[in-house]
């Protein structure tokens, strides 16, 4: 096979690799500010209701 077939596979399947840790990686940072934003929400209603 020629050496320039074998790069751009190699950087096609890379590039396609980087893809799915950055859409990963973005979907736990989704996920990581709702979790702060709904431990937020519970301690202000906790503040709120104390006297």
């Amino acid at each position: 096979m020629n050496w320039l077939a074998i790069a751009l596979i190699v950087f096609v399947v890379f590039s396609w690799l980087m893809v799915l840790a950055l859409c990963g990686s973005a979907r736990l940072g989704d996920e990581q500010t709702a979790r702060l934003a709904a431990e937020r929400a519970v301690a202000r209603q906790r503040e709120e209701g104390r006297p």
